[in-house]
């Protein structure tokens, strides 16, 4: 088993090299076996595919779930904030990345706009410490955060980034304000939808550059629930043709956790709980733990155990040495014992349960067994 992975070439590799010239009972399983328990392959795997996906739930009104972010542009930090419903998303220059002035412009949109149900964001020292579990606490809101690594559970937030990058981009390139470029944005309709992010919710278009009859900046209450749903699962079946679902971890099952740049090996942990349906904690070896994503954890099959040759048995013949009944060795006994020997060796037939006889095929004759 060793001769057949020493190269280290993967499950099917492996396979076609074996059935080159060798065959045993039962020779697919094991060679899959021992290479799912290589502990050089495991530590350079790699990255797993994508899971189907899972929305969030949409939210029934404005502002009742939004997501934010930090980003850096021109070499200078911004934060963003986005509503989960009408897709509105602001703007604010930070002087700094602290916890206090993250709070502070987060303050400002909550007294203009209301106090949200949920925050989604990401695991950053600004969100994660001490001081915004007092804010979320004080002002009353749940405090939710995506898995390192996995920017994708507040995929809100980071396509709003995306989209005000390549809007502060377009607007310096070609030496326009870049508010009136948001301004803009935010009465253009959403693709799919009839209705523009400004619509959703303020109720009423804004005024921009572009004219505008005085009837249409009146307001109008949109409800656009149905829409939004459509269009989430038209994005869910696109998505979901090329996903699959991963199996889910317990408590102390053994894992390997995908890497980030710059790192290349997978470390070994073990799952000390699930922290929601796709996110764990895990324990490693060092003793630290870390969270991490489904998508970021394979299973551990633990290490091969080495196969060795089967030690050859020889007769004792001494137990009744001194004794009446013990006879000399000649070379018929000799012959006797090589014949038994290579009969031993001989492969026996195999009977099914409904009496089918299985014999080896005749084009392994050849083949080491």
């Amino acid at each position: 088993m060793q001769c057949i992975h020493a190269s280290h070439l993967g499950v099917e590799g492996c396979l076609r090299r074996a059935r080159e010239c060798v065959y045993w009972q039962g020779m697919n399983e094991q060679i899959k076996t021992y290479v799912q328990q290589c502990d050089t392959c495991r530590a350079v795997d790699c990255n797993q595919q994508k899971e189907t996906l899972r929305p969030h739930d949409m939210p029934d009104r404005p502002w009742a779930k939004v997501g934010t972010d930090l980003f850096t542009f021109d070499n200078k930090d911004y934060l963003i904030t986005v509503d989960y419903y009408s897709n509105f998303w602001e703007i604010d220059y930070l002087t700094d990345t602290k916890s206090a002035t993250v709070i502070r412009k987060l303050k400002g949109h909550f007294a203009r706009q209301g106090i949200p149900d949920i925050v989604i964001s990401d695991n950053g020292p600004q969100f994660s410490s001490q001081e915004f579990q007092k804010f979320s606490h004080h002002w009353a809101f749940l405090h939710k955060t995506s898995s390192p690594g996995y920017p994708q559970s507040n995929g809100k937030a980071e396509s709003a980034v995306k989209t005000a990058k390549r809007l502060m981009l377009k607007a310096r390139m070609s030496r326009q304000d870049p508010y009136l470029a948001i301004l803009d944005h935010r009465n253009t309709p959403t693709h799919g939808l009839s209705t523009s992010p400004a619509q959703r919710l303020l109720s009423r278009r804004t005024r921009t550059l572009l004219p505008t009859k005085t009837s249409l900046l009146q307001p109008k209450i949109q409800d656009s629930v149905r829409e939004l749903t459509t269009n989430q699962q038209r994005q869910l079946t696109y998505y979901n043709r090329s996903a699959k679902d991963l199996d889910m971890l317990k408590q102390g099952d053994p894992v390997r956790i995908q890497p980030f740049e710059p790192h290349k090996i997978w470390r070994k942990g073990t799952v000390v709980e699930p922290i929601d349906l796709r996110s764990y904690s895990i324990q490693l070896d060092s003793g630290g733990v870390i969270r991490r994503n489904r998508r970021h954890l394979r299973r551990d099959h633990g290490t091969p155990r080495v196969s060795h040759q089967p030690e050859t048995v020889v007769p004792d013949n001494t137990k009744h040495a001194g004794t009446a009944d013990a006879q000399p060795q000649t070379s018929n006994n000799v012959e006797n014992q090589m014949k038994n020997t290579e009969q031993s060796h001989i492969p026996a037939s195999v009977v099914t349960k409904s009496g089918r006889l299985i014999k080896k095929p005749q084009y392994l004759k050849d083949y080491i067994t």
